[in-house]
């Protein structure tokens, strides 16, 4: 058995030997920045227009404006570290390689779990777009005519024919052989005749003999004129409105739908929770792709992004299908007990006070969200 003197060597030697060779990452781990003046943070951050744009030597965007105010008030400089996907940059955070994340990043209970985040420092929510529907299918137009709004203008012109084939019917039965005076016969030769005259506009069919069937029959060619000209504008209308609006109207309509949306995200997560199916796509511009080859109905995504792609990549290529929902928060991403998080919080806190976040939002937005 050793004695005390050589075990405490020992244990001493063990010590050392472990300062010295331990690995780097774990050194790192330990000493977690705390943002002192002057000092550099490593900042992760990934593309999503228009919170970070990558189209120059330095990112640009919503979120980069919001940290570089934190980084002035704090008088440190950025490292800027760019990823792909929101996965990527938490990951980042969460390992050591990156001290802060920041794009257009969801604050969830899932990411809670692993990493803390700072305040909100921008509201949004979640919303469905849809690809503009150019045409009608054969059963969709179809349907659209079995409705009340179709269906009241062509009951009332047929309602007029049946009208007409009997006051004609009853001036010639007596004195014209092509409307014979048995019933049948009769009313089955004008309901032909008063049919023909409306949709032609004109007596092409069957001669008119007596003066009262006649003047009958310019009557009717006059009122079939604009019967016919009120009709075929109500249903034109019918149809162009049912031409022009999707079936999905809002994220009710989903299920049973071809979605998509990017995975990973809070998105992702929403649809995971109400159990709709979904594509995963690997980023924003996959999904956006998909719906612009009309591979899917609908996109489910952040509403202000889409907004934002929508008026500018994406003009007229898909457009809102109901309002935001799901209120969703944007943060800033931290390591576990990091220190930065309290002297973040401040800085967010006062751009609320103090008119800085109210002017990001003019710039990029227009007003506030």
């Amino acid at each position: 058995m050793l004695s005390s003197r050589p075990r405490s060597l020992l244990t001493l030697a063990l010590i050392i030997l472990f300062a010295l060779f331990a690995p780097a990452g774990a050194q790192a781990q330990s000493d977690p920045a705390t943002g002192e003046p002057g000092s550099t943070l490593r900042v992760a951050t990934k593309p999503l227009e228009p919170f970070v744009f990558l189209d120059g030597a330095e990112p640009s965007g919503y979120s980069i404006d919001v940290w570089n105010h934190i980084a002035d008030e704090l008088g440190v400089t950025t490292e800027w570290i760019i990823f792909e996907t929101v996965g990527e940059t938490l990951d980042a955070v969460e390992n050591g390689q990156a001290d802060v994340a920041i794009a257009g990043i969801s604050i969830t209970p899932d990411r809670e779990l692993r990493l803390d985040f700072t305040h909100a420092y921008f509201d949004a929510g979640l919303q469905v777009y849809v690809t503009p529907v150019s045409g009608t299918p054969l059963r969709s137009a179809m349907a659209s005519l079995i409705t009340w709004s179709a269906l009241v203008p062509m009951l009332a012109l047929v309602g007029l024919i049946v009208i007409v084939s009997h006051a004609v019917w009853w001036t010639e039965r007596s004195h014209n052989a092509a409307f014979p005076a048995p019933y049948r016969e009769g009313i089955t030769e004008a309901l032909w005749w008063s049919t023909v005259n409306v949709i032609t506009g004109g007596e092409a069919v069957k001669e008119i003999r007596r003066t009262t069937g006649r003047l009958l029959a310019i009557l009717w060619m006059l009122i079939g004129l604009l019967v016919m000209a009120y009709v075929t504008a109500r249903i034109t209308s019918v149809l162009t409105v049912q031409e022009l609006q999707s079936p999905i109207s809002g994220v009710n309509d989903l299920a049973g739908r071809s979605v998509i949306t990017v995975e990973g995200t809070a998105p992702a997560e929403f649809l995971d929770d109400r159990r709709i199916s979904y594509t995963a796509a690997a980023t924003l511009e996959d999904a956006l792709e998909a719906m612009n080859l009309g591979e899917v109905e609908a996109i489910v995504f952040d509403a202000p992004v889409l907004a934002w792609r929508a008026q500018s990549d994406f003009s007229g290529s898909i457009t809102p299908a109901g309002g935001v929902f799901k209120a969703d928060k944007y943060g800033i991403a931290l390591p576990s007990r990091s220190p930065l998080r309290e002297s973040i919080n401040e800085v967010v806190l006062l751009m609320n006070v103090d008119g800085t976040a109210e002017e990001l939002n003019r710039i990029w937005f227009g007003s506030t969200p």
